[in-house]
């Protein structure tokens, strides 16, 4: 009777993790075409402009390969960057990295990299808030297909940008 218990245990235990690399395998093989990433792209961000938002702070993480993760706290009113705050302290980064992560400018960022002509070893993975329509998650990644399998690339490029809040303004909410 222990043994079968056992067994049973064993089993039960083993099962989340045999569906779910199933599961992976199919999303693996899983890339949407150029015209469909266009079209979500288009819808999520057709949802942001309906909303109307304009005034906005967003806190975010922003993850290189080779360095720790950094935070950036961005005030947007009227869709213009009014301040920003860096972890360190030092405003280190430029003005114009800072505007590529506002909500608009991450769906230009999307936008030209699905309309790249050029071969990438990079891809793309994005997330989308399906409340408001902006870009929560932006992944640079190294690609793991058969078309990059001869190019390499340079391990320092590959970044992670997640939009850990976006706090709106009262007068965008009402």
């Amino acid at each position: 009777m222990i043994r079968k218990t056992f067994f049973i245990f064993i089993i039960l235990l083993f099962l989340p993790v045999i569906v779910f690399s199933f599961g992976n395998k199919e999303k693996e093989n899983f890339s949407p075409d150029k015209e469909t990433l266009l079209k979500i792209l288009e819808k999520y961000e057709k949802q942001w402009e309906k909303q109307g938002i304009k005034n906005y702070t967003e806190e975010i993480t922003y993850i290189r390969a080779s360095f720790p993760p950094e935070q950036f706290i961005i005030t947007v009113s009227d869709n213009i960057i009014q301040n920003w705050t860096e972890d360190s302290g030092d405003k280190t980064f430029s003005e114009d990295f800072i505007k590529s992560l506002t909500v608009e400018n991450m769906f230009d960022k999307v936008r030209k990299s699905i309309n790249s002509e050029k071969q990438s070893p990079f891809g793309f993975i994005v997330s989308y808030n399906e409340e408001f329509g902006y870009i929560t998650e932006l992944s640079y990644l190294p690609a793991n297909n058969k078309e990059n399998s001869g190019s390499r690339p340079p391990f320092d490029r590959n970044y992670h940008i997640e939009v850990v809040l976006l706090d709106l303004t009262k007068k965008d909410i009402e």
